[in-house]
């Protein structure tokens, strides 16, 4: 069992790679994504509302980006 969950495991690290590497964005990126996270379990979202809420909010960074500087 405990072999099946690692290459279950090492499947999934091998599959999703990290596009960009968080760190390459400064210190507190992976704290804000975990608190992202935090957020989401508190409001006791399922997984595909935490999708889409994640996409929502990516698409509104993008339109807002027209106009404004995210630095």
């Amino acid at each position: 069992m405990e072999k099946e969950k690692e290459t279950a495991r090492e499947y999934y690290l091998n599959e999703f790679k990290w596009k960009n590497k968080p760190e390459m964005f400064g210190d507190n990126i992976q704290e804000i994504g975990s608190q992202i996270v935090e957020i989401m379990k508190k409001e006791d979202l399922t997984h595909d509302q935490a999708y889409a809420s994640l996409q929502y909010a990516y698409n509104l960074i993008q339109y807002q980006s027209n106009f404004l500087k995210l630095s």
